[in-house]
Formats: structure tokens, C-alpha cells, sequence
């Protein structure tokens, strides 16, 4: 996997506006490193104290807009990023299962794209 492939970018939502910095390694780290790291990368946005190489080379952003209650989102990449996938708040809705309407909890995700990276058809078949 190449090395641009691995870095992602985590949206932190701060008192002095959107910091991004970039978990680096995803692929090669356990569940548990992931969640250091970004507990990490959180505190240190929050104190504004990542240093500026952390803030740099993200191929795609994630942002949990749903936190404060939103569930959808028009989200804005910023090259060279790739993308930037956004969850909304999650909520019980009515959805068909097995041919029967029941109450689901569902995820609102939105996804934004480069279309000089992906094509709109890759990019929905996504999964």
C-alpha cells in the first residue's frame, strides 16, 4: 500500500475552529494503538499544540459532524487530499428488511471526492 494510503486526516472540532491532523500508519496499527493515537492527536488539537508536520499529507479526512447533531453535510476537501467522508448523527428510521418495514438505527455518511482521483462510480460502490 503506498505510504499516502496509510495517513488520514481526523477533523477536531476546537473552541479557535477545525483542526485536521493526520494519523499516520493506519494499516500497519492494532485497534488499541488507533485509539491512542487518536486520543493523542484530539488533546493536542484541543491545547493547539500539534506540531505542523502532523497537520500535513492526509489522503482522506474523517469528520463525525454528527456529535452536534448534524446528518448531512456539503464537506469541503482541500488538496491533496483525496477525500473526506463525514458521519452524521445516528438515528432510529424506518427502513425496508426482508421485505418488511422495520426500525432501523442508521448512519448518515457524506462523501466528498476528488474526481481527479476517483470517478463518481468508484467512489459509489465504495464500501
Amino acid at each position: 500500500m503506498p505510504d499516502r494510503a496509510r495517513r488520514s486526516g481526523i477533523a477536531v472540532d476546537t473552541e479557535g475552529g477545525l483542526i485536521v491532523p493526520v494519523l499516520r500508519n493506519i494499516a500497519e496499527r492494532s485497534v488499541p494503538d488507533l485509539r491512542s493515537g487518536l486520543d493523542r492527536l484530539r488533546a493536542d488539537a484541543i491545547a493547539r499544540s500539534n506540531p505542523p508536520e502532523e497537520l500535513r499529507g492526509a489522503t482522506i479526512t474523517l469528520s463525525n459532524f454528527g456529535m452536534i447533531g448534524g446528518r448531512f453535510a456539503n464537506l469541503v476537501i482541500v488538496p491533496p487530499q483525496a477525500a473526506i467522508v463525514g458521519a452524521g448523527r445516528i438515528s432510529e428510521r424506518a427502513v425496508a428488511h426482508h421485505g418488511q418495514p422495520a426500525v432501523r438505527r442508521m448512519l448518515p455518511l457524506s462523501l466528498t471526492f476528488d474526481h481527479r482521483v476517483v470517478t463518481g462510480g468508484e467512489a459509489a460502490r465504495c464500501r
